[in-house]
């Protein structure tokens, strides 16, 4: 067993930490935050509650599957909520169209929201999806890549030619369903994985399955309950966990990593130093050196976040609710291609008080908006902020009847601010899915310097919180290796 220092406590350090203590390692987990979970987050004010980084829950098992590693029940630390209907989408002409994890209430929303004849063509898809997310989790997702010929291998170049994976996505869409409303509804999430769905490639389809297919789900008590039940089983396992400490450097001497030296001058020894850290700015700020510190990243897109206290009631908005803009792809293009703030941009709002009723005063509405914007690299939106709440409250009178003289107070969180807690150029989730940015092309979780290891959204899988935990899944599993083949 070994003494293992874990920088930083988001999601994907907390599991880490939890699975490597149970293991029997010495573990200590550092945060230059004052509180743990990166950018799972809450914000409480004025008897209002906001999750202020992600707030839903798709793809439930690897959660599960977490709990059920350490040995304890998920349901005495997680109550995790079904949501049905999963979000309401409010297009610009007016349709309200109720997207359901239940595929009766889908056929009769399209049946009766769009055409009657874009029903066979939904039902094909998500029976494709289903049948491509199968495939492609275990084989390209759950699993340590080594070099680029782990690809090259029979079954995985079979399902690439099975379910055309590299096919364009929004081209594949309309070839089950033509409506451009719901060619919107099923491609729009890949933008937060940094692509636009103009561009990304068809596998990418299944995060559409993820939400129709297996639901969303909101833990009792929001998103933070996950952080905190993380804590607790980490303290139980002994790990020792220090916030607002933050580190200045990883120590490496001949090549392998002896431990970090804290912004203080004080150095913690360590054999084994994993880095939950955005990818590029480790290689920029706390490593040495090294050709990988090089590569040219290519990064997500960022968001404008508004959390906005509402002394009134909003009753035709849902628990999620995603509201597209008039000219969809002028929205994409902007965004992702000249990189400047939309003029029309298309959002997304959450009330989570329509699932916890205390997150607001009785007759209020916990307001989250988010907006998505180009990261640093392009127009910075952070002096934009005025004017794209403006926008935003237009669209949100038009769709529901918000009136202004009921906002109590509006907080809000820029890409300066996703750049301050290290989040490279801003991108508020992380780096890019691109095909040159997934499977083994995404940065390794083992860095060029024997005893550093990465886990987080910017390694391997990906980002969102069920690619998290199976980053931890699988840096737990290298680890393990590689020091038993140290020790043989």
């Amino acid at each position: 067993m070994v003494s293992i220092v874990i920088v930083g406590a988001g999601l994907g350090g907390l599991a880490s930490a939890v699975r490597l203590a149970q293991l029997g390692h010495r573990v200590t987990l550092i945060e230059q935050l004052e509180h743990l979970g990166g950018r799972i987050a809450e914000l409480r004010r004025e008897g209002f509650r906001f999750d202020t980084g992600p707030t839903l829950l798709m793809m439930l098992h690897p959660l599960e599957k977490l709990f059920h590693d350490l040995q304890v029940r998920l349901e005495d630390y997680l109550q995790p909520l079904l949501l049905n209907p999963s979000y309401r989408v409010f297009y610009a002409d007016g349709t309200r169209f109720d997207s359901s994890p239940c595929i009766a209430n889908m056929v009769r929303e399209i049946a009766t929201k769009i055409s009657s004849d874009q029903v066979r063509g939904y039902l094909r898809l998500m029976a494709d999806l289903g049948s491509m997310l199968h495939d492609v989790v275990p084989t390209f997702v759950q699993r340590n890549y080594q070099s680029v010929f782990d690809l090259l291998n029979v079954r995985s170049l079979a399902l690439v030619l099975k379910h055309g994976l590299l096919n364009n996505l929004s081209k594949q869409v309309v070839k089950y369903v033509q409506d451009p409303r719901l060619r919107m509804l099923f491609t729009f999430q890949t933008m937060y994985l940094g692509l636009s769905p103009l561009n990304a490639p068809w596998v990418y389809g299944i995060l559409t399955y993820m939400e129709s297919g297996e639901g969303v789900w909101f833990p009792r008590g929001g998103m933070y309950q996950i952080i905190r039940a993380l804590e607790q089983l980490a303290r139980q396992s002994g790990v020792r966990i220090y916030t607002s400490t933050p580190v200045r450097q990883v120590i490496i001497e001949q090549g392998r990593a002896t431990g970090v030296q804290l912004a203080n001058g004080d150095i913690l020894p360590a054999g084994v130093v994993v880095l939950n850290v955005d990818v590029p700015t480790a290689y920029a700020r706390l490593l040495p050196s090294c050709r990988v510190a090089r590569r040219r990243w290519r990064n997500s897109c960022s968001a404008l976040v508004f959390c906005i206290g509402y002394a009134n009631s909003l009753p035709e908005l849902l628990h999620h609710n995603v509201h597209f803009s008039a000219d969809f792809e002028r929205n994409l293009h902007e965004i992702f291609v000249q990189k400047v703030v939309p003029t029309d941009p298309s959002f997304y709002t959450c009330l989570s008080v329509r699932t916890e009723s205390t997150d607001a005063p009785e007759g209020c509405e916990n307001l989250y908006v988010l907006v998505p914007v180009p990261n640093r690299s392009g127009q910075d939106a952070t002096s934009m902020t005025d004017k794209v709440l403006d926008k935003v409250l237009q669209r949100l009178q038009q769709d529901v009847g918000l009136c202004r003289r009921y906002i109590r107070f509006v907080h809000q969180v820029t890409p300066a601010d996703w750049e301050s807690i290290g989040l490279w150029q801003g991108a508020a989730f992380g780096l890019s899915h691109d095909f040159f940015q997934s499977t083994c092309f995404r940065p390794s979780n083992r860095a060029p310097f024997r005893g550093v290891y990465f886990v987080g959204a910017s390694t391997v899988p990906g980002n969102g919180i069920p690619m998290v935990l199976i980053s931890a899944e699988l840096l737990q599993e290298r680890i393990t290796r590689e020091l038993l083949h140290t020790e043989m």
